[in-house]
């Protein structure tokens, strides 16, 4: 079923399809593994296990700007670096949906659930969004300043309202010119040659993720828009989820930390001693690292952006 939370002011997740939920990982059915533990689909089809070989993402600082966070999920031990609650609730995200984004960048390596894309980096909490799914654009633009005195390298914020406002320009837009990489959902209001795109995402500047499934074709609940950068895998995703479990959703909050991830791998690779031939300074560099690993750098339409994300041949280099 489709879950579509209480709006509370202006910002709100994204109506997300939950497919299937489990309590814990004994309650995961057997799948393909890496080193005895399981893999999506998605890292089978970006080739993630020999991406690993070359870097998983060490000393990246990303901000996941959502729900909160189970802070005790095993998937989850020692990746939360810091947290922050905006709401009043508390850090604890009773809603799942954050965890489940934060369990896509970067749940660790350690023979439980799943790998994260970039399972070494760290984790900043904000908790912008109420258990029940919905916020306001002022909290938003608080959590993203935090993120930026924090020193988060990625700020990924699987949200989207309607409308921006004159804090969360200012908030977005100070992140960038600080040289943090924002990567933003799309959102889950697809309908042919109709610019639905909520904000953040909206705004040119940052990296606006819609999805695709397994086969690599934009999924139909995709928003679309001219600001659309990229897809990644966003049907049927496999994470860690509230109180200890896991579930299986679909969305582009799911395809947005899909990128987050491959964009704390590319920083990684970039920031090792004696790698100084192509610098990743801010959001631009970001976004032109990831159109070299696109399917389609020299084409744009409003459903697929530059179109889905092939990391192997990129990081083979």
């Amino acid at each position: 079923m489709f879950v579509d939370p209480l709006v509370t002011g202006q910002m709100r997740l994204p109506p997300y399809d939950v497919v299937d939920l489990v309590p814990d990982a004994r309650g995961l059915a057997p799948l393909a593994t890496h080193r005895a533990e399981r893999l999506r689909w998605a890292e089978e089809l970006l080739r993630l296990p020999d991406v690993w070989r070359r870097t998983m993402g060490e000393g990246i600082r990303i901000a996941v700007l959502d729900t909160g966070i189970d802070p005790d999920h095993p998937d989850l031990e020692g990746a939360i670096e810091q947290s922050r609650d905006f709401t009043g609730e508390g850090i604890e995200d009773l809603n799942g949906h954050g965890t489940h984004c934060a369990g896509v960048i970067a749940a660790r390596k350690n023979c439980i659930g799943f790998i994260g894309t970039a399972p070494a980096a760290t984790l900043l909490i904000g908790k912008v969004l109420r258990n029940s799914g919905g916020g306001s654009l002022a909290e938003l633009a608080e959590g993203v300043l935090w993120a930026v005195d924090q020193r988060a390298d990625i700020i990924s914020m699987s949200l989207g309202g309607e409308q921006g406002s004159p804090e969360l320009f200012e908030a977005v837009h100070l992140a960038l010119a600080r040289g943090a990489v924002l990567i933003c959902a799309a959102g889950n209001s697809g309908a042919l040659f109709s610019n639905s795109i909520g904000y953040p995402g909206r705004y040119g500047s940052v990296i606006t993720v819609a999805a695709h499934d397994r086969h690599g074709q934009a999924s139909g609940f995709s928003s679309r828009g001219a600001e659309i950068d990229f897809m990644a895998p966003g049907h049927e995703i496999w994470s860690t989820f509230r109180q200890g479990g896991y579930a299986k959703l679909s969305g582009t909050s799911m395809a947005t930390p899909f990128v987050a991830g491959l964009a704390a791998l590319i920083l990684a690779k970039h920031r090792r001693p004696g790698n100084h031939t192509s610098p990743i300074r801010n959001c631009e560099d970001m976004r032109q690292h990831l159109l070299r690993m696109a399917a389609h750098p020299g084409h744009h339409d409003s459903a697929r952006g530059h179109g889905p994300l092939l990391p192997f041949a990129y990081f083979a280099r």
